[in-house]
């Protein structure tokens, strides 16, 4: 059974990759992503569950944060494609699995799919709503929260807290990358090789005003992906579609913020479309899987999404300009890092992190 799980969790774990980027920093006895899927991997694959709910083609959906009525993460909602998805309990000294099963949870689908700026009270499998309104700050407040009905999940289940933490230092010495180091690989300019090569950049890439994360700290966090797609408008806003620029850059990225929101994001295009198409525009995408591909976008004038991994908890998207392939080898993209207002950054692909996906873009 202990081989069976690992192995799943570990072909979870890297199909989740491509389409998965949720990430924080462990603090106490908070779940991070890897704890959350061992967690709830554990549980839909064992004896107890269903053989239909998780197998070797599932992959990692969404991860959505539940509250209790003080603003404090109690748990963690995680789905799966195909089918599948668990409730697991905010301690990893407590892995519990809530609730679990085929599908989803019905409510809390219901919640995501009316609100983008949803915040979600999860007292027990049956008392879930959503609230913008609530006073976190009342000390005064005696709410039946999750521990209120379920107090032990608040105390340390040894054997359960033993068998997760052997779990993942087994998963973690497979899959080595386990933090980065913050350096993705980004070349400037003047660092890139000498020598003959052949190149191209989008349209209007180098005259577009860019803007960069570090001016929005005040109001996000961990918002490349909000930013990226701020960065998508303001490009298309240059070639023509004004209206997706919203009087400053500030303002606009509030409009996507509201859209994408924090992150690190697991995908931006959907957002991304709906913000165009909020401000009366069309965004096409589709997937793009290699530097033939990153090479076709750029000749047609196609800014492309990508997003890189340089650990398992550190993620980054970036937008690609362009390409340089040299004549004697080696394969690079222009880029938008999002740390720089400059699209005189470089990235060779596969050196510094790893890239696990790229959309496409463009506006009929």
């Amino acid at each position: 059974m202990f081989k069976k799980i690992i192995s799943t969790i570990l072909c979870i774990l890297l199909i989740s990759l491509s389409t998965v980027a949720f990430a924080k920093e462990t603090v106490s006895k908070e779940m991070d992503i890897l704890d959350i899927l061992i967690a709830a991997g554990t549980y839909l694959n064992s004896e107890i569950a269903t053989e239909e709910c998780i197998s070797e083609d599932t992959y990692l959906e969404k991860v959505v944060p539940l509250f209790n009525d003080m603003g404090e993460v109690v748990a963690y909602y995680a789905t799966f494609s195909p089918t599948g998805y668990a409730v697991v309990n905010n301690n990893v000294e407590n892995p519990t699995v809530i609730e679990f099963g085929e599908g989803n949870n019905k409510t809390i689908e219901d919640i995501l799919k009316e609100k983008s700026d949803y915040h979600i009270i999860y007292n027990n499998p049956i008392e879930i709503y959503e609230t913008s309104r609530v006073n976190f700050s009342d000390k005064n407040k005696t709410p039946n929260g999750l521990y209120d009905y379920y107090p032990e999940l608040k105390e340390i289940d040894y054997d359960l807290a033993y068998q997760h933490d052997e779990y993942k230092q087994q998963l973690l010495e497979k899959f080595k990358m386990a933090r980065g180091d913050g350096d993705y690989g980004f070349i400037n300019l003047k660092d890139m090789p000498s020598g003959s090569y052949t190149a191209k950049t989008i349209l209007s890439a180098t005259s577009t005003d860019w803007t960069i994360m570090d001016s929005y700290n005040d109001i996000a966090k961990n918002h490349c992906g909000a930013t990226t797609v701020t960065n998508l408008a303001l490009y298309f806003a240059k070639r023509g579609n004004t209206n997706l620029k919203i009087n400053t850059k500030r303002d606009t990225f509030k409009a996507v913020h509201k859209i994408i929101g924090n992150g690190p994001s697991m995908t931006i295009a959907s957002g991304a479309k709906q913000y165009f198409k909020d401000r009366g525009y069309t965004l096409n995408y589709k997937s793009v899987s290699n530097f033939n591909g990153i090479k076709s976008a750029t000749t047609d004038n196609h800014p492309c999404g990508i997003l890189l991994a340089d650990g398992l908890f550190a993620w980054h998207w970036i937008i690609s300009v362009g390409y340089r392939e040299y004549n004697s080898g080696g394969n690079y993209m222009r880029i938008m890092d999002n740390w720089f207002n400059t699209v005189d950054r470089y990235y060779k692909i596969g050196t510094g992190s790893l890239w696990w996906s790229a959309t496409e873009y463009w506006v009929n």
